[in-house]
């Protein structure tokens, strides 16, 4: 259970942090408690009393774990610096941790002075400037391919040497791949890859490069083709569409494989080239309702998909979404059968005309991002205020629905910016 002084000090600190105007007065009070060396870290770090808060910290006899966590990049990290060498002797792993928060060549210097292991050499490697330095002494050792990587990935120096030593260590066309996907290699690219293809890549392994991990493409293109030369199923073949590579020889390819559709829909979702063709290949291929939704949401077969959905049974929420994206007549008379609306009792253009002229006249009644929000409203929302069978449509079934079917056309408006609607409803005023 916590002290009386604990807790107050909690709740001061609570305060003295998130209470700009009444800081002055809670620091006076704060102060009185004993308090310790994480309280006053969060003062250093988080108030404007830093050196009134390091005056007193000092005094707390902190350890060398407090004065390394003050050092990573606080406002008194040089201060914490000068006591921490002044008090304590910094070991390896100190100065590891050093090197890795703070990126400083001098710790890194006195790292390598202090006989580092190899773990302790790649963080300087990896962390400082003194790279060199660090994998020339490296190198000296008994080294695994991960030491090794991180040379190559780190030198320049000494690139070519950590190499060809691990060229002797068999690597793994993982430990290669890695190397040529995230290291700029210049003229060594050639020989890494060649080592690659020698060592009989599967395709899975060739289909890193073409997901291009390293974002800048790396033998992206010779992956591709070595790729679609064998016999890729249909997850690879998706791949190279949305990687934009062969994408007509994949599809085709895809055709004659006729997959789950399951495997092609994160094609369609990325909205990538040939998506439409995949799309239809889906809708060919007995799609479930999830696919459908994904078809109806990110392709141009949104037809297509419409009529495929309304066979199947289909929840409120589906309902809504379904006649968002699309307003073909079977849609619209399904919903209209199922919420007991008479469609014929609405004129779309004229209540549209009804709206643009309230709208236009007033732009401040339209608000975008409510359907309603007192005398403000969407457009559909606005529908639905100037229809009284909407309005219990609307309580039952969803405002989607309600103004769906009083304004099937413009839909696409309903979760638009107000920008965009504006600029539509002043092109119909003008027609």
């Amino acid at each position: 259970m916590k002290s009386i002084n604990d807790r107050l000090k909690s709740f001061l600190l609570d305060i003295l942090v998130r209470e700009k105007e009444t800081q002055a007065e809670t620091w006076k009070h704060l102060k009185m408690l004993d308090l310790d060396c994480d309280d006053l870290y969060i003062v250093i770090t988080e108030t404007s009393f830093a050196d009134e808060a390091w005056e007193l910290y000092q005094t707390k006899n902190p350890t060398k774990d407090n004065l390394l966590y003050l050092m990573d990049g606080t406002s008194k990290s040089r201060e914490a610096e000068a006591c921490m060498m002044e008090r304590f002797e910094l070991e390896n792993d100190d100065l590891e941790w050093l090197v890795e928060k703070t990126g400083q060549d001098k710790f890194a210097r006195q790292l390598l002075l202090q006989k580092p292991n190899n773990e302790q050499l790649t963080t300087i490697i990896t962390h400082s400037s003194l790279k060199e330095e660090a994998a020339t002494e490296l190198l000296k050792r008994p080294l695994d391919n991960y030491d090794l990587r991180d040379i190559i990935s780190n030198s320049n120096l000494k690139r070519r040497e950590a190499l060809e030593r691990l060229f002797q260590q068999n690597p793994t066309n993982e430990d290669l791949s890695e190397i040529i996907c995230y290291t700029d290699l210049g003229d060594l690219e050639e020989l890494v890859w060649n080592q690659f293809l020698s060592q009989n890549p599967g395709n899975e392994e060739l289909l890193y490069f073409v997901k291009d991990y390293s974002g800048r493409g790396r033998k992206k293109k010779e992956a591709a083709a070595l790729l679609i030369e064998r016999d890729p199923d249909a997850d690879a073949l998706a791949e190279l569409i949305v990687a934009d590579q062969f994408t007509d020889i994949a599809l085709a390819k895809l055709r004659e494989l006729k997959p789950d559709p399951e495997e092609l829909e994160f094609v369609i979702r990325l909205k990538k080239r040939g998506m439409n063709e995949i799309a239809a290949l889906c809708l060919s291929l007995n799609p479930n309702k999830e696919q459908l939704f994904e078809i109806l949401a990110n392709s141009d077969k949104k037809t297509e998909a419409a009529l495929q959905l309304i066979q199947l049974p289909l929840e409120l929420h589906e309902l809504a979404d379904l006649i968002v994206y699309t307003s073909i007549e079977p849609v619209l008379e399904l919903i209209s059968k199922r919420v007991q609306f008479d469609r014929s009792q609405v004129n779309e253009e004229e209540l549209l005309q009804v709206i643009t002229q309230k709208i236009l006249k007033n732009p401040e009644l339209l608000d975008v991002d409510h359907w309603h929000n007192g005398e403000k409203h969407c457009l559909g929302g606005w529908a639905i205020t100037l229809n009284e069978a909407s309005q219990k449509i609307e309580q039952e079934f969803g405002s989607e629905i309600a103004a769906g079917l009083l304004l099937p056309n413009y839909t696409h408006l309903f979760f638009s910016d107000k920008k965009t609607v504006l600029e539509a409803l002043k092109k119909k005023s003008i027609a």
